[in-house]
């Protein structure tokens, strides 16, 4: 099933290949939205995430997880297609919709299939490499796709906006092209359970009985590092108010994408020298420390090169936790307990994204401080050593 995890990868390339995403902010408030409003819009998409996570879990357990994938692709194509010929805030709240419903159908599903997709007896050491290489081709994307865009777009006007969106839908459709040709793995077909509310008692079993997962999802849960907030909305605000340029603001996502795909890919190797217990620490705490540093810094080009030093190592740890989750799962039902998961993730990240951008609109360093210090608190308290093992049900 290596072609499977091969096609998921080119998937994620493709999926991840926004040609506006470093100005996405800018043109938000180009056409008239507030900080608040732009900032109320990504909350829309957690909170669809939050409210189809377990569903879409479910469905990826009871129909081939493929079809997961395609429907997740089809519609975040569909997002976008929208978001071409949008120009009100009630059509980006629908695009919102359509976005957050294509994530949670990926959520659980994506993860699953690479896991299955493993052989049986070395996957739960494999999972870090390959999570490591999926995470990377994604950032890969994230390097290449605003060099490309910012050629594309220009100064900015509302057509070369409007031939960027175009190419990402055209990457999103050879994404949901792929997907077609995903394989289920065999040992899926003759596990699958056909009852959505049995999935969903033995995903909920998962957790209820399985402390060492309970404290790893807390933890992952408390020190989310809000990084998308920081790509699609911060950053691009935060570098434009100290003067930096487009093309600056451009090479920062992409000089950051680079390079958190090197330290994705290494996440492993990180993981051999510390430690677990040490590794996912310090992977934990560092993106606290790294806003708290970002909110007390004025020059222009520090701000630059801290935000580049934040793209590249706020979501290291992410291979590391996906291995540590999906290895203390023991049930076929893989991705309605993930989904589970994540709908709490979403909870937190629904909740505290207006918050933080409440703060941002008196002072993004109060925004940047706050999450520092949230992300410290919770790292430190809730700091766990992942044993991973199958839970005894």
């Amino acid at each position: 099933m290596s072609q499977n995890i091969n096609k998921l990868i080119v998937i994620n390339f493709c999926s991840r290949f926004h040609l506006y995403i470093h100005v996405y902010a800018l043109l938000l408030g180009s056409r008239g939205l507030s900080l608040l409003q732009i900032s109320t819009i990504e909350s829309v998409v957690i909170a669809t995430l939050f409210l189809m996570e377990v569903q879409t879990g479910v469905i990826a357990d009871r129909i081939p997880r493929r079809w997961s994938v395609t429907a997740s692709l089809f519609l975040m194509m569909s997002a976008e297609a929208l978001f071409l010929f949008s120009r009100s805030y009630p059509l980006y709240l629908l695009v919102a919709v359509f976005t957050g419903t294509g994530f949670a159908f990926a959520s659980g599903a994506v993860e699953s299939l690479i896991y299955d997709s493993l052989p049986a007896d070395n996957r739960d050491a494999e999972m870090k490499r390959v999570m490591g290489r999926y995470g990377s081709i994604g950032q890969i994307a994230f390097f290449l796709s605003p060099i490309v865009g910012s050629f594309i777009i220009g100064d900015m006007a509302p057509e070369r906006f409007n031939i960027a969106i175009a190419l990402t839908v055209l990457a999103l459709f050879v994404g949901v092209a792929v997907s077609l040709t995903l394989h289920e793995p065999q040992a899926l077909h003759t596990k699958r359970q056909t009852n959505s509310l049995s999935i969903l008692r033995q995903g909920w079993r998962e957790l209820y009985h399985n402390p060492p997962m309970q404290r790893l999802a807390l933890m992952t849960i408390f020190t989310a590092t809000f990084t998308g907030a920081l790509v699609t909305t911060y950053a691009a605000f935060y570098m434009s108010k100290h003067n930096l340029s487009p093309l600056a603001i451009a090479l920062a996502l992409s000089i950051g994408s680079l390079l958190a795909a090197v330290t994705q890919h290494s996440a492993y190797r990180i993981e051999r020298w510390l430690g677990k217990r040490w590794s996912l620490l310090l992977l934990t705490l560092l993106p606290g420390i790294s806003y708290l540093v970002l909110a007390f810094s004025t020059a222009p080009y520090l701000i630059w090169f801290i935000i580049v030093w934040m793209y590249a190592t706020n979501d290291t740890r992410v291979p590391l936790i996906s291995a540590y989750q999906n290895a203390l799962i023991s049930s076929e039902n893989r991705a309605t307990t993930l989904s589970l998961v994540n709908m709490f993730l979403n909870i937190f990240v629904a909740v505290m994204g207006p918050i933080y951008a409440t703060l941002g609109t008196i002072n993004f360093a109060f925004a940047f401080i706050a999450m520092g210090l949230v992300i410290l608190f919770a790292g430190i308290t809730l700091r766990v050593e992942p044993l991973p093992g199958k839970a005894k049900m």
